[in-house]
């Protein structure tokens, strides 16, 4: 489907804004995976919006997670871009067959790839958000996201090698192996309890200021989580980006802030590289749905390197 000007102004004006214009010159981090569409509407104030088209049945999980944003953002979370309510106990409006949510637009400084983890105060204002995050929900009992049953990953890979099996069958041999490697950790993470986590935390996700953490976005997973989810998932990408990443200043700064701070515990702390490589698999499909035939094989490597380097990793990461 086209998004015609006349179809955004139509949508637009539902949330009560007057339009200007589309801003073409202005980017939009996240996943393009996340919506069928994303726009920078300005309204005749000259304030910034960011508008997404959405299948119509991603509704009900678009909603629960604005319910969660708003939790989050009503018990003092900061760096917060919550939906915008059209309408008393609403968070988005069905139109033209698609559901559409708008929150406001914040800039961010562009990661600089190459470099971006010898910044030591990244990892520092990363786990403060994560800190943060972990208050406010404790704060909020009542949040969506934390009700219902524990997600985790070795159910999650289970039904994930049944996909593989059906679209790339050669790649369940490699992967195999990979998953005896886990079973304690897996045991594990059933018997242990979560709590609320963003479910998608890393660098890609977070729009940077100068020297701080402006805004994080996509929160399409979050909920409860294991306890070192967030923590997991930001190591990998790091991990994929470079290797040397994982003790890098970022990482170690990240960690320090964290252990300092009582946010996991020793058990955790122990199985940490274990759920970094296990929260790989998730990644992974990503790849196989691209057919990213590089990725995957960078993928299995970075796999075997975390589990190879266990020890090690848990040496390095274990502070004080």
């Amino acid at each position: 489907m086209e998004t015609t000007t006349d179809l955004l102004k139509k949508v637009f004006a539902r949330w009560g804004r007057e339009w200007k214009g589309v801003r073409m010159d202005l980017g939009i981090l996240g996943s393009p995976e996340r919506a069928l569409g994303r726009e920078v509407l300005e309204d005749t104030q000259g304030q910034l919006f960011v508008l997404e088209r959405l299948p119509l049945p991603a509704r009900g999980e678009r909603e629960k997670q604005a319910m969660n944003l708003q939790g989050l953002a009503a018990a003092g979370l900061p760096q917060l871009l919550p939906w915008l309510s059209p309408a008393p106990g609403t968070f988005g409006v069905a139109e033209e067959g698609y559901f559409w949510q708008l929150r406001r637009w914040a800039p961010g400084i562009p990661l600089p790839r190459d470099s971006y983890a010898q910044d030591a105060w990244r990892g520092a204002a990363a786990a403060q958000f994560l800190l943060a995050m972990k208050d406010a929900a404790q704060r909020r009992p009542d949040l969506p996201g934390n009700g219902g049953r524990n997600f985790t990953l070795g159910h999650y890979i289970g039904h994930l090698m049944e996909h593989f099996q059906r679209m790339m069958p050669a790649l369940v041999t490699d992967l195999t192996p990979m998953l005896q490697e886990l079973k304690e950790y897996f045991h594990y993470e059933e018997n242990t309890p979560g709590r609320f986590g963003h479910g998608d935390f890393h660098p890609g996700n977070i729009l940077w200021g100068d020297q701080e953490i402006r805004a994080v976005i996509d929160w399409e997973f979050c909920g409860q989580k294991p306890a070192a989810y967030d923590m997991a998932n930001l190591l990998g990408c790091l991990g994929m980006d470079e290797p040397a990443f994982l003790t890098g200043p970022m990482a170690m700064e990240f960690l320090k802030c964290l252990q300092e701070n009582d946010f996991l515990s020793k058990q955790d702390l122990h199985f940490l590289p274990d759920l970094t490589a296990a929260l790989r698999f998730a990644w992974m499909r990503e790849w196989v749905a691209r057919k990213d035939l590089p990725m995957i094989t960078q993928e299995l490597d970075f796999l075997w390197l975390v589990l190879d380097n266990r020890e090690l990793l848990r040496k390095k990461w274990t502070l004080g």
